[in-house]
């Protein structure tokens, strides 16, 4: 009884046992929870860099294999970003990281932020977590104007929150990052992406490590905006910055009145004269503010940014408490034009890109089958499976072969048609390449590309970047219903010391897949351009010194194009043509060319070709400078498909130029040879530009600022001035004020056509600018309305 006992009891101890064993292996894994928050101080900006802070604890057990972020930048692009993460049980780690940009739309309800493959992304386990499922910040507008400031007493430039009421911008945050809680100046660039601007006020930057130093030099060079105020020592204290800085101040002071202030600001309201260092410019440097020989502020292009160094301290009274200083500050910052690229619509270049040459560069030229030539084949076929193969059965007497002669001709006829037609196919993918840059001062280029790959195998396919070059996916949409995969299932980016990787997941045979990035060369060449307008006749030199032939170099003044003729490498190109114009001067707005289809292969690269060039154009606006264009079939961005591809690139360049104008006897200056500048002083004003040729746009009730400039340097040929028209077309909703800066006040102008014959230079500033004050509205129409115009006419020197 005793025995038969026994063996019961250890098949019931063994049932237990298998039902608790696997129990505590479940238990016995990595348990994740996750802390995430965006931005700096919880504010963030769509379509740029975004600083997140992750903290990750598991409390499990050990924890060793790849973190997935899946951040969309736009609601056509997104990849996800891979970390590697080693946790052991009961640790937890907290890292800065930056995403290229953040969108909250795009993804299903249920998707999360972060996945977890412990063993790795590729062949791994995925891991369950806690915490953050979805970015929690506030994100303004890309509009919105982020100034960072490096000082060590906050309070000294309260000044600069005032900037939201002088400017357009509805927000202007002030960022103040040395005086930061539990914030850490970063060493990579990214860091600053955000900032418009970056203020450094009696703040030691030769104290910042070499990595932070480089990484905010870094910023600059890809277009950030460095302000540098004054101090005894800022030659000493500007660390790498020296050798970049557009002053020499000495140590001898001089007073610039209130008067002087009123009128540099455009009317800012100052109590009592300031006293500044008296500086000399260094080589390369512009004046942006400056009373007669006294100068207040001077910049220097860096790459495709600028330092703008002050001879007085940013944050010293009592400049710094008069109400006028904000309004100072903003005309020197030219914050209008500080804010990032986007178009009317506030999208982005990269998703500019996505509209307009996307498609056009998934077009390629292997796609085009030839009518003609199938007919032939077609008819060829025919004879050969009819007369030809029957006469010849028929001479040998072998017709009765023809039941497997003829299945046999048409199998190897098919092969045969296969491999021709798709021999481009075959033998390794095809990748076109098409990248738009802006050629800066120092002979370095950035800007912006697409590529796009034709796969002739399914699989992963990976992307190699260097460090000056980034690559994000296209997204692309898998169900009828428009759902998508989370990120990392279709692309993902690992980033390591020499750039990063982009791994396109599962793609099928014979697809197109893009993907599209930032770029930027150094060292590679510019224009040496020496051009000057002369009785509406162009002469001058422009010699090539990038290693590869520029075609169709083209210049560009307002609505006008003037093509000079292809460029070899460091040849030089002699200009003689007729350009009928008075002046030189920016390009109009562009429109776009993505609704355009081409008919045959041969007209994809010159669409291509104009999808880019408005794009190009707008990396220039801010120059307000004529541009030269031209292009290369040559690659250049830092991306590398890894395997063996049939490349077909093309690089298109825009380099803006100060031309030389002779003017001769008497000239007349109509709208089009203008700027125009238009910014809200209201806070409910909105303006957006509807026909620039028209000069038309939509605007809300409100007061407005129109500043109309000069072309550059237009005013050393000018002898006198005769007469100043200002025209005002909408005149039923529209009360128009000029101002006159010796008065410093407006004067209301009542005539459809006013019209100056007397002291018309008091009317310009410092900076060759017309002011104009609209006051709009009421409006019950909804109508476009048409902006003030003026023309000047004179006599030249």
């Amino acid at each position: 009884m005793i025995k038969t006992k026994i063996p019961v009891l250890v098949l019931l101890f063994m049932l237990v046992m298998s039902l608790v064993l696997p129990v505590s292996q479940v238990s016995a894994a990595p348990s994740l929870e996750v802390q995430a928050t965006a931005g700096i101080n919880g504010k963030a900006k769509y379509q740029s860099v975004v600083p997140i802070k992750i903290t990750v604890k598991n409390n499990g057990t050990d924890f060793s294999g790849d973190m997935a972020i899946n951040a969309q930048n736009t609601h056509e692009i997104g990849s996800a970003l891979i970390f590697s993460l080693d946790l052991a049980a009961g640790e937890e780690k907290t890292f800065e990281l930056y995403l290229d940009g953040l969108a909250d739309y795009g993804s299903s309800n249920d998707s999360k932020l972060f996945a977890f493959y412990e063993g790795g992304i590729e062949k791994g386990k995925i891991v369950s977590y806690k915490g953050t499922e979805q970015l929690q910040a506030n994100f303004l507008e890309p509009s919105s104007t982020f100034i960072y400031t490096l000082t060590e007493k906050s309070d000294r430039l309260a000044a600069y929150l005032r900037l939201s009421q002088v400017t357009s911008s509805s927000n202007v945050e002030i960022f103040n990052l040395n005086q930061l809680k539990d914030y850490t100046l970063p060493d990579d660039a990214q860091g600053y992406a955000m900032a418009n601007v970056i203020a450094v006020d009696e703040f030691a930057l030769v104290d910042l490590s070499q990595k932070q130093q480089e990484a905010l030099l870094k910023w600059v060079q890809e277009g950030g905006k460095l302000l540098l105020g004054a101090s005894d020592q800022v030659e000493a204290t500007a660390g790498i910055f020296k050798e970049f800085l557009p002053l020499t101040l000495s140590q001898q002071t001089t007073t610039v009145s209130v008067e002087s202030l009123t009128k540099l600001s455009g009317g800012g309201t100052f109590t009592s004269p300031i006293s500044v260092y008296t500086a000399t410019e260094n080589s390369g440097s512009t004046r942006v503010l400056a009373n007669e020989a006294t100068i207040l502020a001077a910049k220097k292009k860096v790459g495709g940014g600028e330092i703008i160094q002050t001879t007085f301290s940013l944050g010293d009274n009592p400049l710094a408490s008069m109400d006028g200083y904000a309004t100072l500050t903003a005309k020197m910052l030219n914050i209008q034009n500080s804010m990032q690229q986007g178009d009317m619509n506030g999208n982005s270049t990269m998703d500019r890109v996505s509209y307009e040459l996307r498609s056009v560069n998934e077009l390629f030229p292997s796609f085009e089958v030839s009518v003609t030539y199938m007919l032939v084949v077609i008819i060829l076929y025919i004879l050969i499976i009819g007369p030809l193969l029957y006469f010849v059965l028929k001479k040998m007497d072998k017709r009765e072969h023809a039941w497997w002669i003829i299945p046999a001709i048409s199998i190897m006829l098919s092969v045969a048609l296969f491999i021709f037609g798709a021999k481009d196919r075959l033998m390794q993918p095809q990748v076109q390449q098409s990248a738009f840059y802006k050629v800066n001062e120092d002979k370095s280029v950035s800007g912006y590309y697409v590529e796009s790959i034709l796969t002739n195998r399914g699989g992963d396919f990976v992307v190699e970047t260097d460090t000056n070059t980034t690559a994000v996916a296209f997204r692309n949409r898998n169900n009828i219903d428009g759902s998508m995969k989370n990120l990392h299932e279709s692309s993902y980016i690992k980033e390591h010391p020499n750039g990063s990787t982009l791994t396109l997941r599962d793609l099928s045979y014979w697809s197109v897949q893009s993907f599209t990035g930032k770029t930027a060369t150094q060292n590679i060449g510019n224009m040496d351009i020496d051009i000057t307008l002369k009785d509406e006749k162009l002469s001058g030199t422009v010699k090539n010194n990038f290693p590869f032939v520029l075609k169709d170099v083209t210049l560009i003044s307002g609505i006008k194009e003037v093509k000079l003729g292809d460029i070899e490498p460091n040849e030089t190109l002699h200009v003689d043509q007729a350009l009928k114009t008075t002046v030189l001067q920016k390009p109009m707005t562009y429109g776009n060319n993505s609704y355009m289809y081409p008919a045959k292969k041969e007209e994809i690269d010159p669409l291509r070709i104009e999808s880019m060039k408005s794009m190009a154009l707008s990396l220039t606006e801010n120059d307000e400078l004529p541009v030269l264009t031209a292009w290369a079939d040559q690659a250049i961005a830092g991306v590398e498909l890894d395997s063996s591809a049939n490349m077909a690139p093309i690089s298109y360049f825009v380099q803006p130029f100060e031309g030389k104008v002779e003017l001769t006897g008497p000239f007349t200056m109509k709208r089009t040879n203008l700027t125009y500048t238009v910014g809200t002083q209201s806070a409910n004003g909105y303006f957006e530009m509807y026909d620039e040729q028209l000069n038309t746009g939509y605007m809300q009730e409100g007061s407005y600022d129109v500043k109309i400039a000069l072309p550059e340097n237009f005013m050393t040929s000018v002898q006198s001035f005769d007469e100043l028209t200002v025209s005002n077309k909408d005149t039923k909703r529209m009360e128009l004020f000029i101002w006159n800066n010796e008065k410093s006040a407006f004067e209301a102008l009542t005539d459809t056509n006013q019209v100056f014959t007397e002291n018309i230079n008091h009317y310009f500033d410092q900076e060759d600018e017309v002011l104009l004050q609209i006051k709009f509205g009421p409006d019950q129409t909804g109508e476009p309305t048409t902006l003030p115009e003026l023309e000047l006419k004179g006599v030249a020197k």
